[in-house]
């Protein structure tokens, strides 16, 4: 018996010890396989981190583990994403491991995958990863060799998913889907001929959108199926069904039978156990704010049905039908309650294309505050050409309405609104503008409106009224106040019909107008400058985001504003017309008052090409402004012209730009393009350290100040800077002609031709340049010695020339005493060398006196020492040119005596 029991402990040893081992040696042959055939079939991309095999997991099958799988798409889904699992575990046969056969697999079980499925606008997909049949196209008859079979066989039985996320999105439709988690359970023999199917779903944060429309917003579904399945057949029993949608409970009972020319089916959904309020969990407006503080009552009914054959475009004959009487809604926290109401509707096929579709609400209504409202409405023909009949009338009192609905903390809601409007019509009338073969009639009116929400100012509407008529939306009377701001308004819109049904553009004119318009108070404050100075602990301010123009918009706004704020400008009597077509906005012909004169301005601001980066273009015309003012107001001033904080004056300017605007609405200065000129009577500019550095090199307290007269000044803005022309100013009795550049970073980089009032300079400098370079804050002077005294030397010699000739011909001097004459042109250069040296050593001094440090005066030194040497020679070259003239002239004479 002892020798029994050893052989049996070695024996489970030994095969403990296979199924261990053995999963070592096959792992390689099913990691080849599982590649071989995903590389075979799919025209995507399949990997996964590693594969595991286990003998001893689900013995005695065996399972194996792909970790860190995904499947990614290509060609026009390159890169896409299309599959991913953390892992996905697969049961199969423990024999079919060894044989030749291939893989039976009984069970998979996926966790926490991710499946993101897409339709593009021109219908193709990106889960349509399975290449196609080698055999399609062939010719009929010719021989092929047998395709090797597969090397999977599914005898599957059992199907989990946990913790999946799942995203659709379809961008011919527009529908959207996306839901996470997700947990399915699906059991039974797949691989039978027969069998008994039960199905469990979970899903939750479920969000479905289709037509432009969020039908479902955090939602919970969830379904509970078992069906006798016939797999030779095809066909499906359903039985003892549940599906959930939010607190909507609904039995499914039919079957289902699948062909190749589509699906028969004969389905009935029924509600018995719902109430009103489950179905108002379906609503994403209530279902999403306080629901479980929602008290509804009445009664409800609810069901569904289909029957025939879904099949390409063509739809089974089927029916939803939704009723309510005697309706009640309550909040428990409010003392208002929505009574009183009543609904009925339907939505019928009667079997064929989605075109013979119709929604019919027959009736829709309820009462609030002792105001009663009533709509119906009824389509058909959705895909051929859309019919629509619709009615609204009664009246609604905004503020038991907030006594009834909690609007949200810090909201309040008051004021009336009535409506009496009727319409009915046609689609492609509305597109063909027939607006003659449709019916529109009524009134809609609000009076007293006031409306108040966190961080947005307060907006209250006196009274605003517009009539109803197929062709227009007439706008008789509109006065409102917003925040600080007033308006009124009057005007028509035309092709109202087609803008509100998605189908065309708003047109139409409106007149505007105001007594006070403070934008800063109406934009957002991530476009103020404010917004970008923020406490270091303060929360991040929203991402700035300029106007943007609707494109669907064909609008004349006539414009007559009082007082406009925008930023640090004050606009006064603003007038002129806007007009906004296809994302763009041109001024045409706006006359204000801005920077104390008066303003002309036409060009456009545009998002349509790029809404974060509006384009800007303006051709203005000012008149006597204010230099002080507009530096003051204008941000873009403040950067690019300096100069304007210490000028005082008027000027006019002419001006025409083009520029980006950045989020924040201000100008990329980068993209500035702009030339214009820019005039004055009368200017005055001090406290300038430009004009300060200047006065200190030549000595001259009267450069510290400019004052001129009739200064005209062109300019250009490019690559952010400006460039001026040359131009001539006079400051005190001095006069200087200028031109140069100024930077975004202030730097200048100017010439200027100063020419000094006679007997300046010991009236040996008359006219030299003068490059101004630095910064406005920290100026750098340098003059233009070198080339002034060589224009000295010159001017003094055919002074003193002059003077020895007396301007008479050279044989009226033989008389006189030549001798005489040529020594005081020596004694003239000799002087006005020793002046010139001098100069040049109060420049060297100047120099020295200007470093702030022991290198700086090392290197004024050096360049002082340069300057003198220079006016040295020049004057020892004074000289020599003196000897030089008196000398041609003294041999004119002797030549003209015959000696």
């Amino acid at each position: 018996m002892k020798k029994l029991f050893k052989v049996l402990g070695i024996a489970v040893l030994v095969v403990l010890a296979l199924l261990v081992t053995l999963p070592l040696l096959v792992e390689s042959r099913i990691d080849g396989i599982v590649r071989r055939e995903a590389e075979k079939r799919l025209a995507a991309r399949l990997d996964f981190e590693r594969l595991d095999l286990s003998l001893l997991r689900h013995f005695p099958r065996a399972s194996v583990d792909l970790k860190g799988l995904t499947l990614v798409g290509e060609g026009e889904f390159a890169g896409d994403t299309i599959v991913a699992a953390r892992r996905i575990s697969v049961v199969v046969n423990l024999g079919s491991l060894l044989g030749g056969e291939g893989l039976e697999v009984t069970k998979v079980v996926l966790t926490d995958p991710s499946v993101s499925a897409r339709k593009l606008a021109d219908g193709r997909v990106n889960w349509a990863v399975m290449k196609p049949s080698e055999e399609a196209g062939k010719p009929v008859g010719e021989t092929e060799a047998v395709e090797e079979p597969s090397s999977f066989r599914l005898s599957v039985r059992d199907v989990r998913i946990d913790g999946a996320r799942v995203s659709y999105r379809d961008d011919s439709s527009g529908m959207r889907l996306r839901t996470a988690p997700l947990r399915l359970r699906l059991r039974g023999d797949l691989s039978a001929a027969q069998a008994d199917v039960r199905l469990r779903l979970d899903a939750a944060d479920v969000t479905f959108a289709a037509g432009g429309a969020e039908l479902l917003r955090g939602a919970t579904v969830g379904a509970e199926i078992e069906a006798a399945a016939d797999f030779a057949a095809r066909r499906f029993e359903l039985s003892r069904n549940r599906l959930r949608v939010n607190d909507v409970e609904v039995s499914l009972d039919g079957w289902v039978a699948l062909s190749d020319e589509g699906v028969t089916m004969d389905l009935k959904a029924a509600a018995p156990k719902a109430s009103f309020r489950d179905v108002l969990s379906l609503v994403p407006a209530l279902y999403a704010r306080d629901f479980r503080d929602l008290r509804a009552t009445g009664e409800l009914s609810l069901s569904a049905w289909a029957r025939g054959t879904l099949a390409g475009e063509r739809l089974p004959a089927f029916g939803v039908s939704l009723g309510v009487s005697d309706g009640t809604l309550r909040y428990a926290s409010l003392p208002g309650v929505i009574e009183r109401i009543d609904l009925k509707a339907s939505l019928t096929n009667p079997g064929g294309p989605m075109d013979a579709t119709e929604l019919d609400v027959e009736r829709f209504s309820l009462a609030l505050g002792g105001n009663d409202l009533r709509a119906s409405l009824h389509a058909s023909r959705p895909v051929s050409d859309l019919r629509l009949r619709a009615e609204l009338d009664g009246r609604i009192d905004l503020g038991a309405l907030s006594e009834a609905y909690p609007l949200g903390e810090g909201t309040r809601l008051r004021g009336l609104i009535t409506a009496n409007v009727r319409g009915e019509g046609r689609m492609s009338d509305i597109r063909q503008k027939r607006y003659r073969q449709m019916q529109a009639s009524g009134v809609f009116t609000i009076e007293n409106l006031e409306l108040s929400l966190p961080g947005v100012p307060e907006v209250h509407i006196d009274r605003a009224s517009a009539g109803v008529s197929p062709d227009a939306l007439t706008l008789g009377e509109l006065t409102a106040r917003i925040g600080r701001s007033d308006l009124a308004a009057r005007g028509q819109l035309t092709d109202y019909l087609g803008y509100l049904l998605g189908e065309g553009d708003l047109a139409g004119k409106l007149y505007l107008r105001s007594e006070l318009l403070d934008l800063n108070q109406l934009l957002p404050e991530s476009s103020q400058p404010a917004a970008a100075a923020q406490e270091p602990d303060a929360a991040p301010a929203a991402e700035a985001k300029p106007l943007e123009v609707p494109r669907d918009m064909r609008l004349s706004l006539s414009v007559a504003f009082r007082k406009v704020l925008f930023r640090q400008m004050e606009i006064a009597d603003l007038a002129g017309t806007l007009s906004m077509r296809g994302g763009v906005l041109s001024l045409d012909g706006l006359k204000m008052g801005l920077f104390g004169g008066r303003v002309n301005a036409s060009g456009s601001y545009a998002t349509a090409d790029d809404p974060l980066h509006p384009s800007l273009s303006l051709d203005l015309s000012v008149q006597q402004a204010s230099f002080a003012r507009t530096f003051a107001e204008l941000e873009t001033v403040q950067r690019l012209v300096p100069l304007f904080e210490k000028t005082g004056g008027d000027y006019s300017l002419t001006l025409r730009m083009n520029a980006r605007l950045q989020p924040s609405m201000q100008p990329d200065l980068g993209t500035l393009d702009a030339r214009g000129e820019i005039r004055s009577e009368h200017i005055r500019l001090g406290n300038i350290a430009a004009l300060d550095a200047l006065a200190r090199v030549l000595r001259d307290e009267g450069l510290r100040q400019i004052e001129a007269r009739d200064v005209r000044i062109r300019f250009t803005v490019a690559d952010g800077r400006i460039a001026t022309q040359p131009f001539d100013i006079r400051m005190g009795k001095t006069s200087i002609n200028l031109s140069g550049v100024t930077g975004l970073d202030e730097t200048i980089d100017y010439t200027a031709r100063v020419t000094l009032p006679e007997g300046s300079a010991g009236g040996v400098l008359s006219t030299f340049n003068v490059h101004i370079g630095g910064t406005f804050s920290s100026p750098e002077i340098t003059l233009g010695l070198k080339e002034a005294a060589r224009d000295a030397v010159r001017d003094v010699v055919e002074e003193q020339v002059q003077k020895l000739t007396g301007g008479k011909d050279v044989g009226e001097v033989l008389g006189e005493a030549f001798e005489q004459q040529a020594a005081k042109l020596r004694a003239e250069a000799a002087r006005a060398g020793e002046k010139l040296v001098e100069a040049a050593r109060g420049q060297r001094q100047q120099l020295i006196d200007k470093a702030k440090n022991p290198l700086a005066k090392a290197a004024a030194e050096k360049g002082g020492d340069a300057l003198v040497r220079e006016a040295e020679k020049q004057a020892a070259n004074l000289a020599a040119q003196a000897e030089q003239q008196i000398e041609t002239l003294r041999r004119k004479l002797m030549a003209e005596k015959g000696e």
